[in-house]
């Protein structure tokens, strides 16, 4: 498994098991400083609403290494699927590696 999924997965379970401070502290000081951890968990509340809640996380992919608009830093983008017991749903994840880390730069909550 590359990095990168591992980074996104990990940052979802932290969101699905409800450590949304340890999700919050993956997120590159950009992001932080405009999303705060209760943001996190506002827009993460709304989607599992309405997808009957999260059963379990399914295996995240790599969709995209290079888009448009893609900043310097960033390396990839990863799908991470949620089943829910109505329906299923997604967050994807910008990843950007900053010095050795790599680190949450955008979150798209559902699917594209």
């Amino acid at each position: 498994m590359s990095q990168s999924i591992e980074q996104a997965t990990a940052f979802v379970k932290a969101i699905v098991d409800g450590n949304i401070a340890v999700a919050h502290t993956m997120l590159s000081d950009e992001l932080r400083a405009t999303t705060s951890a209760a943001d996190i968990a506002d827009e993460y509340d709304v989607m599992v609403d309405e997808m009957g809640g999260v059963e379990s996380i399914g295996e995240a992919m790599k969709i995209l290494d290079d888009w448009p608009d893609k900043a310097q830093n960033e390396v990839a983008m990863v799908y991470v699927p949620l089943q829910g017991d109505t329906y299923s749903e997604a967050i994807t994840v910008t990843l950007a590696q900053v010095d050795e880390k790599l680190t949450v730069s955008h979150i798209e909550w559902g699917r594209p």
